[in-house]
């Protein structure tokens, strides 16, 4: 029998691991479904310019391979990200003295409240060069590659739910996997068919959240990587 190739997944957080690792396995049976878990954002680490941002992700695959794997192991790299808000104007960011300095932002869907606006805007705008650059790349290092997005984060999409601590996020990614990680189709067709999915196509999915105040708000576009099911007694959020 040949050796399964290896479909590689670039995330934020080992609770995106943990959400998604049994039921991408058993939605891309025919591959090895493995997971890169960043411990941080690769598109404003290090303060990693659009020229540079290319690099940084090859980086993370090889980290990846380390002496185990070859490139010509690896099939396909699918790469998550939260948005962050980062596409809204610049008024929707607001300094709130009230906040303590050093606090991270706080969403809302209408806008991100901070104690270091400047820092923010900074941050937004280094991200969206980067996803501009990342988002119109077909391959790396000859590797076909995606981005998706997961609205303001991962449990935004996947609960509802947004601004949540450590213990918190766990929590929700231990209850999603029991959930759907033996219902693959449920899950399929909860990310292409709920309220939140945004699947026409990958070009437009990327214009449609760079515009307004989307990239606040609960919009995913990973559907697209996920294969067709018939729409059956699944849970969605419609």
């Amino acid at each position: 029998m040949a050796k399964k190739k290896v479909m590689l997944f670039i995330v934020e957080g080992p609770t995106d691991e943990t959400s998604l690792s049994t039921v991408l396995n058993r939605i891309f049976s025919s591959s090895t479904v493995k997971f890169q878990v960043v411990h941080g954002d690769i598109l404003t680490r290090d303060f990693t310019s659009s020229d540079k941002i290319v690099a940084a992700v090859w980086e993370q695959v090889k980290e990846f391979m380390g002496s185990i794997y070859r490139k010509s192991d690896i099939c396909r790299i699918v790469h998550l990200t939260d948005m962050d808000g980062v596409f809204i104007p610049d008024d929707a960011v607001v300094e709130d003295d009230s906040m303590e300095i050093g606090a991270p932002p706080y969403y809302t869907e209408t806008q991100i409240q901070t104690p270091n606006r400047a820092g923010v805007l900074n941050r937004n705008q280094r991200k969206r060069d980067n996803i501009d650059r990342l988002s119109a790349c077909p391959k790396i290092a000859t590797i076909p590659y995606s981005m998706y997005y997961f609205s303001l984060n991962l449990e935004h999409i996947l609960h509802g739910r947004t601004n949540l601590s450590d213990w918190e996020k766990i929590r929700c990614a231990e209850e999603f996997d029991l959930k759907y990680g033996d219902d693959p189709d449920g899950f399929t067709l909860f990310m292409k068919e709920s309220s939140f999915s945004v699947c026409d196509d990958y070009r437009s999915s990327w214009a449609f959240i760079k515009t307004e105040l989307h990239s606040l708000e609960r919009y995913s576009n990973f559907g697209i990587e996920l294969p067709s099911v018939e729409p059956a007694e699944a849970e969605t959020d419609n």
